[in-house]
């Protein structure tokens, strides 16, 4: 009943969920209730998604919010800092997952909540990724995958803070694949960038959508010219972890508008993804989709 309420008024305030006194003191003793842990709240709504998603290919859609608590910084214990360092609250960044064939919402497949408290350390770069609050990415998705045992290709999604190479070092297996919007212009194995080395690729076709308006940006329709090519991607050296491989090959997914207003106003997207394997096939109606929306050190990047 409190899900049900929490998801029909938008709300996680007692007050508002309540309907009476007494169905308020139940939800207060529910919440206080010691048995009552999130761990046990995620894993029980893992274990009802996980009974949905069985059979299908998963998109397993990962992302952060932010819970704000400044209103009620005198009455909260226990809590840290938000993004602006000085209000308090909390973080939490759960994976959602979609039936990839019809888009339908299954549930909650796995979520990460964490408080922060302090500084980062001056040498935060070069510490290991299980060390940084960007872990997130790869611990919610085992999470996922651990408790949708009958799923037999889940597809991570993430945006572009997702673009961390131990993202596509540890993920993908057999039963995963990543699809990721790239934000870094990476070394290459061999030689060059990404982001110049797709350029450089011809044009696989083009896809026309209407850009919808927003203050200081009128409507317009939009024109992109779609690339694509396989990547070799070297692993970057500050914080390299040896138990990664010192190269990952990925194919990549770029879509440029052509003749934008300005430079600055040009719709770009690049994507990272897992190369198909025989066994797990990306579907090529995923890539365009979303495209449409939106060891040895001896290789390490410079």
């Amino acid at each position: 009943m409190v899900l049900e309420r929490m998801v029909a008024r938008v709300s996680a305030g007692m007050r508002r969920l309540a309907d009476t006194r007494a169905e308020k003191v139940a939800f207060t003793r529910l919440f206080r209730n010691r048995h009552v842990s999130k761990q046990e709240i995620i894993r029980t709504a893992a274990a009802r998604t996980a009974e949905a998603a069985a059979g299908r290919h998963v998109l397993l859609i990962e992302d952060s919010s932010e819970i704000n608590y400044a209103a009620k910084t005198a009455r909260k214990r226990g809590l840290g800092r938000v993004g602006n360092g000085k209000d308090v609250g909390l973080f939490v960044h759960p994976a959602l997952a979609v039936d990839a064939a019809d888009g339908s919402v299954l549930g909650l497949a796995a979520a990460t909540i964490w408080r922060r408290a302090g500084k980062k350390a001056d040498d935060y770069q070069a510490l290991p990724i299980e060390d940084k609050e960007s872990y997130k990415w790869i611990a919610a998705a085992k999470a996922a995958r651990q408790a949708l045992t009958d799923t037999p290709l889940a597809t991570v999604i993430g945006d572009r803070e997702a673009d961390i190479y131990e993202v596509f070092a540890r993920l993908p297996d057999e039963r995963t694949h990543v699809l990721i919007r790239a934000v870094r212009d990476r070394a290459l194995s061999k030689q060059g960038r990404l982001f110049g080395a797709i350029a450089k690729m011809p044009e696989a076709g083009r896809i026309a959508f209407e850009l919808q308006a927003r203050p200081g940006r009128p409507a317009r329709t939009v024109e992109l010219a779609v690339r694509f090519a396989e990547v070799t991607l070297r692993q970057p050296r500050l914080g390299a972890d040896r138990r990664d491989p010192c190269e990952r090959t990925l194919n990549m997914v770029e879509v440029r508008e052509i003749a934008p207003p300005s430079p600055k106003e040009a719709v770009i997207w690049r994507l990272l993804t897992t190369p198909p394997s025989k066994h797990s096939p990306m579907p090529a109606k995923l890539s365009i989709s979303i495209a449409r929306a939106g060891a040895s050190n001896s290789c390490l990047e410079p």
